[in-house]
């Protein structure tokens, strides 16, 4: 597994790795120094599945469970609870209508955020898994706009490598 700095800064993507099989104690090892290290990791190319994810997350610790949110009923879920699930799909895998509240609760997603660093006990890592990714020139983010908040010495440094295909 080799992990190549993005910028000088903060983050770098992991080459070497297979995250669809079984990790094993070393190279969950690896990935821990690596996050320490690093602050963010980019894996490409990583067709996981739900199930893949899941495995790839448990092997990291313990996973904090989506049980409810205040928009969204257990039975409305499209993904289990080991999940969250920020997109525009319903429980069908259907579109969300524009007036749908479930929509309007997960556009505040699109701002940048650290999942549960609020709580009292706050979560060690955010994994995140693009299903489908635009491309640069359809991504409207733009590090004064979203990436700022994470460390704007180097978002300029290192967005367009972030966002590439």
């Amino acid at each position: 597994m080799r992990f190549i700095p993005i910028g000088s800064e903060f983050a770098a993507v992991v080459e070497g790795n297979d995250l669809c099989a079984p990790l094993d104690s070393a190279e969950v090892a690896a990935i821990h120094a690596g996050m320490d290290r690093h602050a963010v990791l980019v894996f490409h190319d990583q067709p996981l599945t739900d199930e893949q994810q899941i495995a790839f997350t448990r092997s990291l610790g313990k996973i904090e469970l989506n049980t409810a949110n205040n928009v969204t009923r257990l039975d409305q879920r499209r993904l289990s609870i080991e999940m969250s699930d920020i997109s525009n799909l319903d429980q069908h895998s259907n579109m969300l209508a524009r007036d749908d509240r479930r929509r309007a609760f997960n556009l505040g997603n699109r701002l940048w955020h650290s999942d549960s660093s609020f709580k009292a006990v706050s979560a060690k890592y955010s994994l995140l898994s693009a299903r489908i990714i635009p491309s640069a020139s359809q991504c409207r983010v733009t590090p004064e706009r979203n990436l700022s908040r994470i460390a704007s010495r180097a978002a300029w440094r290192v967005g367009d490598l972030l966002f590439a295909q």
